[in-house]
This record gives structure tokens, C-alpha cells and sequence, in this order.
């Protein structure tokens, strides 16, 4: 080992100590070190943790004189699965761990959900790359011997130590592939290779009479808020191609005949399969020398999953070429180069604004044709209307550029707050106007074959009573009340959250709240940084119990009182199994004292769940009719469908049923497929008259909004045409009268601190613009701040040379700052602004940057004449 190798180690002690647990590699070491020493190391761990472990560890090994241990240090790492920290350690760039730190940080906060929501079974496999061999072991043995919670307090802990650049990502997927509520705090927007999702196999789903299905937000399903699920895919279109139907064919007309057309056909017709075959007659129509490109849009991550594996099957054995991007490769590909090497291109439409807006995409005259899947989302703001915006400036501004042809897919224009068929026509108008649509495309000549596919089942609506005293959930919206007190009291200026009225204890709107304050929390900041850890850790507490609390009243409201009672005593019990502070302890202390009269209240007969009787009369009634029959039971929540299931299972007078379960993303299709059998019926049980009168209401827009297609439908193309351009110059004159004005620039003078130890780098007054994108800084006074080191891959790029990377100068610090170059005839730095904190100089308030175009202060452009001052 080098001196210099010798040196980096301790240099950069501070990132291995956060990642390296040391006993995991000792059997590699083994040759290098004494027992004794390993002795140690595990005892440190055992009394302190891994990272003092890991410290001591790094003073045994860098006191190593004999030749070859750093190579076998490596080995070590490599074999043990520390392959980023291995590979960090080589280049002596640790760039990719710095980048991780924020995920660690948010999951260190956010521990205490993580640990009362997240079962480490249920997502283990999914993230086992992520995690050491011997730490996926160790949470399997404590999930065994201590229970959920304390798996949990491990799978968390080993996170937060991963030397995985992906690994925040990967537990995004993993969590929402299982429907976890903790998703909705882990929201990672971008940077990295998602993990290569399996198609969800709903296994033994044949054999089951009835599935129970969780609704994913119910009260968004409805005409007025543009409903429809994603379109559907052909089942085999791996095989040999398939027979189009006469319908699908009249669907396809008028799109074949290049016009711009919103095709609204049901789920489960084939939408998707009629998108083939446009974009299949698109690319064969052009003569020889010209090529089409199209780009295929689905808004969801497992619709844009299965859309790519769709259209790959079908066209690769065409010779054409297909590919795929998303929010997770983006960053690692280049999407100019992506576009312009392939013919069919899948995009979630985020992408194409970005590359739109940065100017890697010139226009959208790149493509010959655009399919919009679930187009009736085309509207204010979102990443399809953006689209559409550029679009239609382009057209109305009679550019001489050609535009693509542009295809929508739905189930549903929807009708918006239309009351007539008047109105709706308004609002179907407005659609067609933003996709620049002339024909509505709906089965009209082959009706009858459409009906052979598709059943509309029969829906009925039935008023249930609800119980007449409810004395369960008394009980726990009291410990509720005293719940929200306790976090209320814990910080004067969170505890204003729990000031607001009219939160009803039991919904889903209670718990849409309690995730809002959840993440306000994940950003709340103190001047004392363990005052604000302590607020923060309680509060995530307080609102994990009112989510549990919230969860049984669903379940008691929908299901048993006994499941949701069940529910809290496994709740609490993996509560006293883990951690167990003081407020937990408190918490717990309080359910307990509770926990005699609702165990007695659940088990008395009088408090039946009438749903659950009218439930069982419906199931018996039917399969006496049908025995053959399926059923799908649409519920709110996870813990609903266990709760249902095991009411199922234990009733003997239902023992003829086989219940199974339907959960995760992607399961729409399959659900209303089955749905939609011949003779289907669709039960609406409710004691709320108003969900009943939502559901007649909705029922009638339906109606409206097939009714107004129809009359659309009749208009001649001139009629048709001139609505549609008037509301268009209409919204491009309210769009550009609204454009927001250009942030002013603060000319106020800040510091710059590091965002690792926080020690002052610079002044923005300093800071001077290099071409357009890069940052230098100018003066001496700089240069005492920050450390050069060799650039681990040096080269040329444009006027800029890359010689060496500049890191915080603060001893233990060595923050990644940017990099040192050759400019012209300068040398200079060039600094990132993710790697510091702004800081106001009169108020001292902090800020956060993810990027130089986010940050607006007074930019001043790069003099050479300033360099010999």
C-alpha cells in the first residue's frame, strides 16, 4: 500500500465508517489481523455499534505494514457484497455514497413509521440486493424471534448503511408493489436503474370463488373527476399475431386515415391491441427513404411496464426497433440518443417535458405520431397538457415544421361538472381542443360484437343500517383525542396541525391528514438539532397510533369489531417488542387501560355488523342462483381485506368459498375484466345515503356523457372543427396572459456553507457564472477552503479541461464540492450547489438547492479581467 493509499483511507475514514459493519468481512481478514484484535472489533460492535466498530477496524488496518493487505482489504469488500464501497475505495470517489446521504437522513427521521408500518417479510426479497448477505439473514432471525417491529428497527438501520446507490429507489418499489403506507412518505422523484419489475401473478386466482380487491381511492371514481383505468393489453400477443375484431377495426379508421381521434371504447375491449394496429399501419406507410417514430405515453410506472413489454413483442418481430424510458433510467441514458436510434418509443410523459424544456428534444416534430394512453388526463397542468401546449403553439403559430399525429386512448372522456348534455359536449370539446382531436372515435356499426366481449353489469345499490350504538368506536376515538392532545403538546408550532376541525375520526380522509403531517415533520427544522430529533421522533409516533387507531375504525366499520380489536394487540404487541421508549410506553399504557372494555364491547352479539349480514344474504342468494359464480369484494384498506377474508374463512355457513386476495398496482384490469362477465351484477353496500346518492349521480353523467359523444358525433367536420380551434385560441391567450414572471433575483449577499459540516466556503458574491451553467469562484479566500485531489477520470469537454476534484478542506470532512479545471488559460473551480447550504447572512435561515437554476440569486458572468485583480 501507498503512502498516498494510506492517506485517502484516513481521508475518507468517515464515509466507511458509515457504510462498513467490520465483522461481516473478519473472515476475510483473518490472515491480516491478530484474534485478539477481531475480539475486539466484535466486542465494539456488541457494546457500541458498527461504527465504532468500523473505527477501530481502520486503526488496526492502517497500522498494517505487511505488503498485500489493501488489495485483500478490497477482496474483502467485494466478496462480502460491499461492491459501491469497494468501488468507491478504488477511485477514491465517494461521490455516489455522498449522494445517498439525504435518503439516509429522511429514513433516520422517519424510522418510527417505518418500523409501525412496514413488515420486512412481506418486502425482503424485493430488496435483498440491496443488503449484505448476513443482515438479510439477521432480519429474518429477529422478524422470527422478536416479531415485525424489531425486523423492522434492523431493515431500517441496514438502509441507512447500504452502499447501494439504487437502494432508496429499490424500497420505493418494493413498498409500493406491496401497497405499503409508508410509500407515501417515501417518495423518491429520480437517479436511478430501477430494479426490472416481474409481471404480478395473482396465483391459485382460478381456483378462488371470491377475491377480495383494495379500491385505491375510491373517491376519485367518478365521470365528474374523469375516471377509466389504464387500457388494457392483448393477452398473446407473444404468439403468433392476433385477428383484430371487426370493432377494433372501427376504432382504428379514422386514425388509420391519419386524423387526429380520441378513441373511447370500455375496459377490457382491446384499446391497447387497436394502438398496435395504428401504429402499425403508421410505420408501414411511409414510402422507401422515410421512417415514422412513435412515442407511446402511460402516465403509471406499471402501465408503462406493461405498454414496453406490449409493444416490444408485437413489433420486434416486425424489425422494428423499440425502447423504453422512465423516471428510473433517465438519468442513466441519453434520451436524444434513445429517440433518434429507435422507432417505437415508450415514455412516461414527464420525460419527454424535461428533454423538452432543456432543449436536448428540439420539438415534437421529431415524432410522426404521439398515442396518449388514459388521455383523459389532459388537462391544467399535467405533463400531457404541457405536451400539448408546445404543440399547439407550434400549430397555431403556423410554424412550417410538420407535427405528429396525435392518438388518445380512455375508457371515459368524462363530463367535468357538467349538469347537461350541453355542458358535457362543452367539456368533451375542451378535451378534443387540447389534443388537438377532430373525431371521437366509439363502436357504433358493431355494437353487438362489442357486447359479446364486454358486459356492462348490472349495479344495485343497497342502504345498510348502521349499528345503533357504537360504544368501539367511542373508545378509541377517545385514546384518539388523547392521542392527538399528546402531540399537539409535544411542539408549539407543529402542535398548530392538530388545530384544525371536522376531522372525522375513521376515514380516509383522517388518514390523508395524518400523512400530511407526517411530512410536514420530515422537513421541520430547529436551531437545536436534538430538541428538533426529539420533536420530530414524537410526533412520528403519535401519528403511527392514529393511524392504527384510524385503521380499526375502518375495519369495525366494514368488518368485525374482534378484527379490528385483533389488529391493535398485534399492533402493540410488535410495539413493546421493539425499541419501547417512553412514549410508546405511555401510548401503550393507555390502550391497555382500555383493553377490558373493548374486548368486551367486540364480543357481544348485539354489536353484529349489519354490512356483514346483508353481505352474507347477498353471497348466499347469488350462488344458490349461480354456483359457478366469482365475486370481487372492493374494500378500503390492507387490514380490511385480512379482517374480510378471515370473517369468510370462519363462517361455516360460506365454507363453499375460497377466498383469495388481489392486491398492488396493475390489478384494475384483471379486476374489471372479471367484473364484466355476462350477467355480472355490482353490489353497492353502504350505510351512507350519501355514497348512494353519489353513485345515482354518477350514473346519470354516464349517461350524459354518452349521450353528447352521440350529438358530437352527428356535427359536420367544418362545425366540429371551428369549435375546436376557437377553444383553442381562447386557452392559448388565457395561457399566455398568465405566463409567470421571471423570480427577481436576491441581491442580498449569503454565505455558502458546506452541507456536510456546515463551515463556511464563500460568499454568493463571489460566485460568477462560466458559460451559461457553470459556477467558479473567484479569489484567494476560496482556495483555504477546499482540498484538490487527482481526478479519478480526467478529459476534455468543450472549453473545459477536468483536473482534479475539490473537497471541503475541514479535517473528518472531505466533502465532494465539485471539481478543479483548466478554462482557457485559467485554472478554476467549478462547485455543485447540492453540495452546500445557503445561508441567509441577517436572518440566518438555511436553504437547500438540488440545482443552480433553483437557487435565485443576482448571477453576475465570468470576466477574465477580474482573474488578474
Amino acid at each position: 500500500m501507498t503512502a498516498e493509499q494510506r492517506q485517502n483511507l484516513q481521508a475518507f475514514r468517515d464515509y466507511i465508517k458509515k457504510i462498513l459493519d467490520p465483522t461481516y468481512i473478519l473472515s476475510y481478514m483473518n490472515t491480516w489481523l491478530e484474534d485478539g484484535e477481531v475480539q475486539y472489533i466484535q466486542a465494539e460492535k456488541n457494546n457500541k455499534g458498527p461504527m465504532e466498530a468500523a473505527s477501530l477496524f481502520l486503526q488496526y488496518l492502517v497500522k498494517l505494514q505487511s505488503e498485500g493487505w489493501f488489495q485483500a482489504f478490497l477482496d474483502a469488500l467485494y466478496h462480502a457484497g460491499y461492491c459501491g464501497l469497494c468501488e468507491a475505495i478504488k477511485s477514491w470517489d465517494f461521490q455516489k455514497i455522498e449522494q445517498l446521504e439525504e435518503h439516509r437522513s429522511l429514513l433516520r427521521r422517519l424510522e418510527p413509521e417505518f418500523k409501525a408500518t412496514v413488515d420486512p417479510k412481506d418486502i425482503l426479497p424485493e430488496i435483498s440486493e440491496c443488503l449484505i448477505n448476513q443482515e438479510y439473514e439477521e432480519i429474518m432471525q429477529i422478524r422470527h424471534n422478536k416479531g415485525r417491529m424489531a425486523s423492522a428497527e434492523k431493515m431500517a438501520q441496514c438502509l441507512i448503511r447500504s452502499d447501494k446507490e439504487n437502494w432508496p429507489k429499490v424500497l420505493q418499489l418494493a413498498l409500493e408493489k406491496d401497497d405499503s403506507k409508508f410509500s407515501e412518505l417515501w417518495n423518491v422523484d429520480k437517479g436511478f436503474k430501477r430494479a426490472e419489475s416481474k409481471a404480478v401473478e395473482d396465483d391459485g386466482a382460478e381456483a378462488s370463488s371470491i377475491q377480495i380487491f383494495i379500491q385505491e381511492e375510491p373517491e376519485c371514481q367518478n365521470l365528474s373527476q374523469n375516471p377509466g383505468p389504464p387500457s388494457e393489453a392483448p393477452s398473446n400477443t407473444s404468439h403468433s399475431p392476433l385477428k383484430p375484431r371487426n370493432y377494433q377495426l372501427e376504432l382504428a379508421l379514422p386514425a388509420k386515415k391519419g386524423k387526429n381521434t380520441i378513441i373511447c371504447a370500455p375496459t377490457g375491449c382491446g384499446k391497447t391491441f387497436v394502438s398496435l394496429l395504428i401504429c402499425e399501419h403508421h410505420l408501414k406507410k411511409f414510402p422507401c427513404g422515410q421512417k415514422g417514430k412513435v412515442v407511446f405515453f402511460a402516465n403509471q410506472i406499471p402501465v408503462y411496464e406493461q405498454q414496453a413489454t406490449v409493444f416490444s413483442r408485437y413489433f420486434e418481430r416486425l424489425g422494428y426497433n423499440i425502447a423504453s424510458i422512465s423516471g428510473a433510467t433517465s438519468d442513466s441514458v441519453s434520451v436524444q440518443h434513445i429517440i433518434e436510434g429507435n422507432d417505437i418509443i415508450i415514455l412516461t410523459p414527464q420525460i419527454l417535458v424535461n428533454n423538452l424544456n432543456n432543449g436536448a428534444i428540439p420539438s415534437l416534430s421529431v415524432f410522426t405520431l404521439m398515442i396518449f394512453d388514459e388521455c383523459h388526463n389532459t388537462s391544467k397542468n399535467h405533463p400531457y397538457n404541457q405536451i400539448m401546449f408546445r404543440y399547439l403553439d407550434h400549430k397555431l403559430g403556423e410554424s412550417p415544421d410538420p407535427l405528429p399525429q396525435v392518438i388518445g386512448l380512455t375508457a371515459s372522456v368524462g363530463v367535468g361538472d357538467a349538469k347537461t348534455t350541453e355542458e358535457a359536449m362543452q367539456h368533451i370539446c375542451k378535451l378534443c381542443a387540447a389534443l388537438d382531436a377532430s373525431v371521437i372515435a366509439t363502436v357504433r356499426d358493431n355494437v353487438a360484437e362489442l357486447e359479446q366481449v364486454v358486459y356492462k353489469p348490472q349495479k344495485i345499490s343497497r342502504k345498510v343500517e348502521s349499528r345503533t350504538s357504537n360504544t368501539f368506536k367511542c373508545i378509541i376515538s377517545q385514546l384518539m383525542k388523547e392521542t392527538e392532545k399528546l402531540a399537539k403538546d409535544v411542539s408549539e408550532e407543529l402542535g398548530k396541525l392538530f388545530q384544525i376541525q371536522n376531522r372525522e375520526f375513521g376515514t380516509q380522509r383522517y388518514e390523508q391528514w395524518i400523512v400530511g403531517v407526517h411530512k410536514a415533520c420530515s422537513v421541520f427544522q430547529m436551531s437545536d438539532k436534538e430538541e428538533e430529533s426529539r420533536v420530530c421522533k414524537a410526533l412520528f409516533l403519535y401519528t403511527s397510533h392514529l393511524r392504527k387507531y384510524n385503521d380499526a375504525l375502518i375495519i369495525s366499520e366494514d368488518a368485525q369489531m374482534t378484527d379490528a380489536l385483533n389488529y391493535l394487540k398485534a399492533f402493540f404487541h410488535d410495539v413493546r417488542e421493539a425499541a419501547f421508549d417512553e412514549t410508546e410506553q405511555d401510548l401503550t399504557r393507555r390502550f391497555e387501560e382500555k383493553l377490558e372494555d373493548l374486548e368486551k364491547v367486540s364480543r357481544d352479539p348485539s354489536n353484529e355488523n349489519p354490512k356483514l349480514r346483508d353481505l352474507y344474504l347477498v353471497l348466499q342468494e347469488e350462488y344458490h342462483l349461480k354456483p359457478e359464480t366469482k365475486t370481487i369484494l372492493f374494500v378500503k384498506t390492507r387490514a380490511l381485506v385480512d379482517a374480510l377474508k378471515k370473517w369468510i374463512e370462519e363462517n361455516p355457513a360460506l365454507s363453499f368459498l375460497k377466498p383469495g386476495i388481489l392486491t398492488g398496482r396493475g390489478r384494475t384490469n384483471q379486476a374489471t375484466g372479471r367484473g364484466r362477465a355476462r350477467d355480472s351484477k355490482c353490489f353497492l353496500l353502504t350505510s351512507s345515503a350519501d355514497v348512494i346518492e353519489k353513485e345515482k349521480a354518477n350514473m346519470v353523467k354516464e349517461k350524459i356523457m354518452n349521450e353528447s359523444i352521440l350529438r358530437l358525433q352527428t356535427w359536420d367536420e367544418m362545425k366540429f372543427e371551428k369549435t375546436v380551434r376557437r377553444i383553442q385560441l381562447n386557452e392559448k391567450l388565457l395561457r399566455d396572459s398568465q405566463h409567470k414572471p421571471q423570480p427577481v433575483p436576491d441581491k442580498e449577499n449569503k454565505k455558502l456553507l458546506c452541507g456536510k459540516c456546515k463551515t463556511f466556503a464563500c460568499y454568493t458574491a463571489d460566485i460568477r457564472v462560466v458559460e451559461t451553467s457553470h459556477y467558479t469562484v473567484l479569489g484567494n479566500a476560496f482556495k483555504e477552503h477546499f482540498v484538490c485531489k487527482p481526478h479519478p477520470k480526467p478529459k476534455i469537454y468543450d472549453s473545459f479541461e477536468k483536473k482534479a476534484k475539490i473537497f471541503c478542506a475541514k479535517q473528518n470532512c472531505s466533502h465532494d464540492w465539485g471539481i478543479f479545471v483548466r478554462y482557457k488559460t485559467f485554472e478554476i473551480p467549478v462547485i455543485k450547489i447540492e453540495s452546500f447550504v445557503v445561508e441567509d447572512i441577517a436572518s440566518g435561515v438555511q436553504n437547500r438547492h438540488s440545482k443552480w437554476k433553483d437557487f435565485h440569486f443576482e448571477r453576475i458572468q465570468f470576466d477574465p479581467a477580474e482573474m488578474s485583480i
